[in-house]
């Protein structure tokens, strides 16, 4: 397994929060496969608990969830962690929900579920930018897909990192 490193040359930390037990462990599985650090929270509460034990570099969350919400969520983590990138995940929720929800200080990027998994890797790989070809050759790189940047709310880079262990 490659470690995905970030910043300083640590592994890059991951938190998935998820209210739906199978999409949340699944995430886990498949992130944890790409050599991320990563841990899952099933709760917003829980959610927020975990981000101070962690202190993770990317905040995946679903949208809506029980009493605290992914917005509520990714306001307090960013609030405690300013660098801590956020990627909101929904299949109820749509972007302009989340933009009337979100305040204005907040910065991310949102795809719809279900989503690919190679879109949701070139996401993360986007949002994590110390992970690059130079420095870990199980990425490579391929033309870019501006379908997939508008679609997060990106713009498109000249490359795009697409791991060579996902199949196309």
């Amino acid at each position: 397994m490659t470690h995905r490193k970030h910043g300083n040359g640590r592994q890059a930390r991951i938190l998935v929060v998820d209210d739906e037990l199978t999409v949340a462990l699944t995430l886990v599985e498949i992130l944890e496969e790409q050599g991320y650090e990563v841990a899952v929270a099933f709760s917003g509460e829980q959610a927020v608990a975990e981000a101070v034990e962690l202190l993770p570099d990317l905040l995946i969350s679903d949208v809506c969830m029980g009493e605290v919400n992914g917005v509520e969520v990714a306001t307090s983590i960013t609030a405690m962690l300013p660098d801590c990138k956020v990627l909101f995940l929904s299949g109820l929720a749509s972007m302009s929900d989340v933009m009337s929800a979100a305040p204005e200080r907040l910065v991310y990027s949102f795809m719809s579920k279900p989503m690919r998994l190679l879109d949701l890797l070139n996401a993360i790989a986007y949002m994590l930018p110390a992970v690059s070809p130079a420095h870990d050759p199980a990425a490579i790189p391929v033309a870019r897909d501006t379908h997939m940047h508008t679609a997060i709310g990106m713009r498109p880079a000249e490359t795009e990192l697409i791991l060579s262990e996902v199949g196309a």
